[in-house]
């Protein structure tokens, strides 16, 4: 459900979530990072890159450190998904790649 505390791609990728059906928590703590999106019954995580504070040493550290907690990850970079389509189609796909 979107929450107005949250950017607008977190909304959207919220959005696509619900109507999908998969199951999710919203920014809940790792160890001692917060992801976006957990998928809880698939162990994804899925981060909202946005254009600001995402810096490529600091993020490659984060994943793989939630890479060793045993998730995967999944990024959605904001200047490629900006519209409820783009943000389903990101999230199918890489949905449909694991299987």
């Amino acid at each position: 459900m979107p929450r107005k505390s949250h950017t607008l791609q977190e909304n959207l990728i919220a959005r696509v979530l619900d109507e999908i059906g998969l199951r999710y928590t919203w920014q809940t703590p790792v160890g001692k990072y917060v992801p976006d999106f957990i998928l809880t019954e698939i162990d994804v995580i899925i981060e909202a890159d946005g254009p600001f504070g995402h810096f490529a040493k600091r993020d490659a550290m984060r994943d793989e450190y939630l890479k060793e907690a045993g998730y995967e990850i999944c990024h959605i970079k904001e200047k490629t998904y900006k519209d409820i389509e783009g943000v389903s189609e990101a999230v199918q796909l890489y949905i449909k790649g694991r299987a």
